[in-house]
């Protein structure tokens, strides 16, 4: 398929020797036969189940598994030398690679705070937190979809863009396309899974020291399917009734701020809608209360992406997708099960609230 056309040369012509293809999932078929649902998604962890029982046997250092037509990218690596294996998000691939291609630029000579990464509003808080500790530029207030990416880097001129990445496994690097390319993230995926595999550390390792430095980032998406003649009605009472009436709380945080990408107006609690300067979109945001510690402010004055929750409806089908956010504060090593078990309790109970007021 195309993406052994275009990540497996890419790859070898780096040095990586020990490649293999997937066999019950390497040659082409339209019907994709060999994946859950016949959906080829690298979203999906389930496509990677085949693939990671392979890697373990063979004792394999890492899985990345393209889309069919190679732009996008999912992975999966053992959580330690050795040990069990896990997928990755969107989100925890997209602060891998920022890491990635900003230390290096460090360690090279050429970081300057003039280095954007550019991301959307719906991908983790925690690019922006890794870009700032390195001193480099974010912009993340774009809308969903990897065009807004493509039209930043026009807008600020290609020498100052570095990377880009957006929650549903998009990624780029370099200017030679204006759009997500999963040769280069493959790449640079692999090459800093072979630096860490040279000291005896791992990809979820490396996640994990991310999270004790800036903060440990959490994320969800809810689809909320409205079945039925009527479904697609119902979508927009939805989103009608979050506009004009949102929640006060969810999953027993406080509703600080509602932002309506479509009315361009921000609400406080309380308070009244103010026109703020943005790019229209679908999007209804949520802002919550959040931990001490855990929010850092963007650009447009809003907090960044790291306690809130994303409404955005289906353009073309009857359904909402809800992007949840939960964040805590830097803590040490031995803190960090009980951060993440925190923000995990944080997430359901903000799914559970979403999901009632859907009414599904």
């Amino acid at each position: 398929g195309v993406g052994a056309s275009a990540v497996v040369p890419v790859l070898r012509g780096a040095g990586f020797a020990r490649l293999r293809l997937y066999g019950p999932q390497e040659r082409p078929d339209g019907d994709f036969p060999n994946v859950p649902g016949h959906v080829a998604n690298p979203e999906n962890p389930a496509v990677l189940a085949g693939p990671i029982e392979e890697a373990r046997a063979r004792g394999d250092d890492l899985v990345l598994a393209s889309d069919p037509d190679c732009d996008r990218l999912g992975a999966a690596a053992p959580v330690g030398p050795g040990g069990d294996w896990r997928t990755f998000t969107g989100n925890q691939i997209a602060a891998l690679l920022v890491d990635r291609v900003l230390s290096s630029r460090r360690d090279r000579g050429v970081l300057a705070a003039t280095d954007h990464v550019i991301t959307t509003l719906v991908t983790t808080g925690l690019v922006r937190r890794i870009a700032t500790a390195y001193g480099a530029t974010t912009i993340d207030t774009l809308q969903v979809g990897f065009k807004w990416i493509g039209q930043a880097i026009d807008e600020i001129g290609p020498d100052r863009f570095v990377f880009g990445c957006e929650e549903s496994h998009g990624y780029l690097a370099g200017t030679h396309v204006r759009d997500k390319d999963a040769s280069v993230a493959a790449l640079l995926l692999a090459e800093m899974a072979a630096a860490l595999a040279a000291r005896g550390r791992t990809l979820h390792e490396r996640l994990d020291e991310l999270f004790g430095d800036h903060g440990c980032h959490l994320e969800r998406q809810v689809a909320v399917t409205l079945p039925g003649a009527a479904g697609m009605d119902r979508m927009r009472e939805i989103m009608a009734g979050l506009r004009a009436r949102p929640p006060a709380a969810l999953g027993g945080q406080p509703v600080i701020g509602v932002r309506d990408y479509a009315a361009l107006t921000v609400t406080a609690a309380g308070g009244p809608a103010v026109p703020f300067a943005g790019a229209k979109g679908d999007l209804v945001m949520f802002d919550l209360a959040g931990m001490p510690g855990a929010d850092a402010g963007g650009p447009d004055g809003f907090p960044a992406v790291s306690n809130c929750v994303a409404a955005r409806p289906s353009g073309t089908e009857p359904k909402i997708k809800f992007y949840l956010f939960a964040a805590a504060p830097p803590c040490p090593p031995a803190d960090l099960a009980a951060a993440k078990a925190a923000l995990v309790a944080r997430l359901d109970a903000v799914e559970g609230d979403l999901r009632r007021l859907a009414g599904v």
